[in-house]
């Protein structure tokens, strides 16, 4: 068979192989902007999100404004968001299913009407109005959230020959409303538990850290380790600074590199935390066991681990070393009977 035959039959195997996934990176073109029309009760006129003062039971309408720059038309879905906090330590207004927190007592998106769908022709500049509406019995501190804007497509549909992936690029205006002029709610810190846990297919020991106050958390940073249960050997480390916590949010915060596979075994975690210069202080220590059967699970599906040495072939190798010196040793003695009794 020749070079080029050989070449084709790869190139056919590699397609049939492969014919089963698509995977399609698209990411929108920033065809359109969005703005907020901010309204008489704006605590702070030099930003561009709503920062409003409000009272309780007080009703109103928010309104942006989305301009499609494009010579189309297109949809976008305009939903509105309480904030979160991702396991990046970064507030995130763009979980619309995102659980709420047990602390939290007043939920911004239960105040705000559903989520709308609208079509921009093209060169266009459409309003978009939300009605907010304050619940009666007051709350202090801040409810924290954001009317996220994303441009509708179909690519990012599974097709029933594969799969699609799409990167997409969505704006956010932020709202903020308080009943004080001036908050007096302070940060606080708990640790709701710690556990192996598995965050984009690579394995960690992940603190649950929660904000329990109505307030920003700025200027975050973590200090944390982890040893054996009783001894001071530190087994992984991780620091991180320039974090920030949503208002009674919670995230889990990653320990380790996500490289090492789990072991099984009782350990004790080690954590300090700072907020707002060194204003606010905590620190944890907290005992917490990986499960024999929770490391297999997670190891199992883990990707870019560091493989482990396998000394069971070692075993193997060496056992068939010993058998074959035993057996040549064996081979060896007979054979000098035999000469013996041959004299």
């Amino acid at each position: 068979m020749t070079m080029k035959k050989i070449m084709l039959a790869l190139t056919m195997m590699i397609s049939v192989l492969f014919s089963g996934l698509m995977i399609v990176a698209h990411a929108e073109n920033l065809n359109y902007t969005v703005s907020a029309d901010l309204p008489e009760n704006q605590r702070n006129s030099k930003v561009s999100y709503f920062d409003l003062k409000v009272t309780p039971g007080q009703t109103q309408d928010l309104t942006i404004q989305i301009k499609n720059s494009d010579s189309s038309a297109h949809k976008y879905v305009v939903t509105p968001n309480r904030a979160t906090t991702n396991d990046n330590g970064v507030i995130d207004y763009s979980k619309s299913k995102a659980k709420a927190d047990q602390s939290l007592k007043f939920d911004i998106k239960s105040a705000l009407s559903k989520s709308q769908t609208v079509e921009v022709p093209a060169k266009t500049t459409k309003a978009v109005t939300f009605k907010l509406k304050v619940p009666q019995k007051s709350f202090s501190g801040v409810a924290l959230g954001g009317i996220n804007v994303v441009q509708e497509t179909t690519a990012s549909k599974e097709k029933s020959s594969g799969m699609t992936i799409e990167n997409q690029y969505a704006y956010v205006i932020g709202l903020q409303l308080q009943e004080e002029d001036n908050v007096t709610a302070k940060p606080k810190m708990k640790l709701l538990g710690v556990k192996a846990k598995q965050l984009n297919y690579r394995n960690y020991v992940t603190a649950n850290l929660q904000n329990t106050q109505p307030v920003i958390m700025h200027g975050l940073k973590i200090k944390s380790y982890v040893t054996n249960v009783g001894s001071n050997k530190k087994l992984v480390t991780t620091d991180k600074e320039n974090l920030a916590m949503a208002p009674n949010s919670n995230f889990n915060f990653a320990i380790g590199d996500g490289k090492k596979p789990l072991k099984a075994g009782k350990y004790t975690l080690h954590l300090t935390a700072t907020a707002e210069k060194g204003k606010y202080k905590w620190a944890f220590t907290r005992n917490f066991t990986i499960s024999a059967q929770k490391a297999k699970q997670l190891n199992n599906t883990a990707v870019g681990q560091e493989k482990q040495t396998n000394y069971f072939w070692w075993f193997v190798g060496l056992g068939v070393i010993i058998v074959a010196l035993l057996g040549l040793v064996i081979w060896l003695l007979l054979k000098n009977r035999r000469h013996d009794n041959d004299k």
